[in-house]
């Protein structure tokens, strides 16, 4: 007999030049079933590697984002095969920044409801790190040296 699929809603899931609200993206996936929200932001730091950062600045192919849709539909389903349907709905919000990103500005955000911890933590954790392994978006980081790097491109 089939595993019965769970139930998550992509209530949102872009590539954006707009600024990502944390706030915004974990009332999207707000609900009366959800026990649990997991958000994760990735935030521009100060340093990498011994060196002070002073900017970031993102590039995205223009399939981004239909990349990003696939990928996040892949994890849903891989999800559901390996965990089983969730009693109830599943919400996921989710979005990359491009463009000229400050210190401390929001670079990538993902906020995931459920009716358990276990099963919102899961989810959260295998779309950031899916995003960041097969969407192909480009950072270059610029140092208080004067210097820059591209980091972590997709070959």
């Amino acid at each position: 007999m089939p595993t019965e699929q769970p139930t998550v809603e992509v209530v949102h899931a872009a590539v954006t030049i707009d600024p990502l609200s944390e706030t915004a993206a974990r009332a999207a996936v707000d609900a009366a079933d959800a026990g649990a929200v997991v958000l994760f932001s990735g935030v521009v730091r100060d340093h990498d590697d011994g060196r002070g950062v002073t900017r970031l600045s993102y590039t995205a192919h223009p399939t981004a984002e239909a990349i990003l849709r696939d990928v996040v539909d892949a994890v849903i389903h891989e999800h559901a095969a390996e965990h089983g349907a969730s009693e109830r709905a599943m919400r996921v919000w989710i979005a990359h920044r491009v463009g000229e990103l400050a210190v401390g500005d929001a670079a990538f955000v993902c906020a995931v409801s459920a009716a358990h911890r276990g099963e919102a933590f899961r989810l959260c954790a295998d779309l950031v790190d899916r995003v960041k392994e097969e969407v192909p978006i480009w950072k270059e980081q610029f140092f208080d040296d004067g210097g820059s790097e591209w980091v972590a491109a997709l070959g």
